[in-house]
């Protein structure tokens, strides 16, 4: 293997912070992000499941305000991304704990964080009014996956009042200019009505939903061929036109292009002659959109040590 070459495909989890430069085909979108946050502080990212709104969030518009690239703001921000899962208040605590926003050797930051998130709706405000973060630091609170909140409120009355405390911190602090606190929210699209749930949020979302377009053809192509030159590889013409054509119009299927080019990719880097780029040989080999998924998930199920193991798997 050439030691110069490197993967910059993620396979099904979305784009990092740190992988901006990896992340290619959504500068409109990211633009157009940007200008809504100007606007609004808080912002629901919103499409179907697979069409990238983590990544947009993550590689796209999170390091574009670390960089200053949000006008009138200047490039001192805060990141603190989440997502809710079963328990959002104590998430949230660990994420404003995880980014370093206090001393990280004070073993009493935790429950500190989550008794005030849960005794106050100013409890978000308050918690970065108290924070080791300079006046004038701006924080974006990032909330992957807002839809588990939903999910959470109908377990019952308890989850459902958590629920309703988590989403008021947000809309508090999303409200009140004391602390410059911008919330953004991704969310699948078919959970929009379930907003109606929570007084407040249909319409602070309503004013700022960005729904996630669909690529256009030559936006797919930067995202297939920008990774594979930031790499040090090469692709051929015809396998960009081959995976373009398998992925058509379903553009759900965005973590599964990147799955199959992670594949093919370090089929490619185990087989290929000098001068050979990434090509459709490599791309059959691992089984093609359709089959690289289940092909993947044969490898590792031939590769258990015990029958144990293979029982657990199935």
């Amino acid at each position: 293997m050439n030691p110069d070459l490197q993967n910059p495909f993620p396979g099904l989890r979305p784009f990092r912070a740190d992988e901006d430069y990896l992340f290619f085909g959504r500068e409109k979108e990211i633009a157009e992000v940007l200008s809504l946050l100007r606007k609004h502080r808080l912002l629901a990212i919103v499409g179907t499941s697979g069409s990238g709104k983590s990544s947009v969030v993550r590689a796209g518009l999170v390091p574009e305000l670390l960089g200053g690239g949000m006008s009138g703001t200047g490039s001192d921000w805060v990141a603190v991304t989440m997502r809710p899962g079963g328990e959002p208040l104590e998430n949230l605590a660990r994420a404003l704990a995880d980014a370093d926003l206090y001393d990280a050797e004070d073993e009493d930051i935790l429950p500190q964080l989550l008794a005030g998130l849960t005794r106050s709706s100013m409890g978000l405000v308050e918690a970065v009014q108290h924070s080791d973060l300079d006046q004038g630091t701006q924080v974006v609170v990032l909330v992957d996956q807002f839809e588990e909140v939903f999910r959470l409120s109908r377990r019952g009355l308890t989850t459902q009042d958590t629920a309703v405390t988590f989403v008021r911190l947000l809309l508090e602090a999303s409200k009140q200019r004391d602390v410059p606190i911008y919330i953004v929210l991704t969310m699948r699209s078919d959970y929009l009505g379930d907003c109606s749930q929570f007084r407040g949020l249909a319409e602070a979302v309503n004013a700022g939903e960005y729904l996630i377009p669909r690529f256009r053809r030559e936006e797919l192509q930067a995202a297939i061929e920008g990774p594979v030159k930031v790499g040090g590889g090469e692709i051929s013409f015809r396998l960009v036109q081959e995976l373009l054509g398998d992925l058509g119009d379903d553009q759900d299927q965005l973590p599964v292009l990147q799955h199959a080019l992670m594949r093919t990719w370090d089929c490619w880097e185990r087989d290929h002659e000098a001068g050979e780029p990434m090509d459709l040989r490599h791309y059959r080999a691992i089984g093609g959109m359709s089959g690289a998924l289940s092909l993947h998930a044969d490898e590792v199920y031939a590769s258990l040590a015990s029958d144990d193991q293979r029982l657990w798997v199935r």
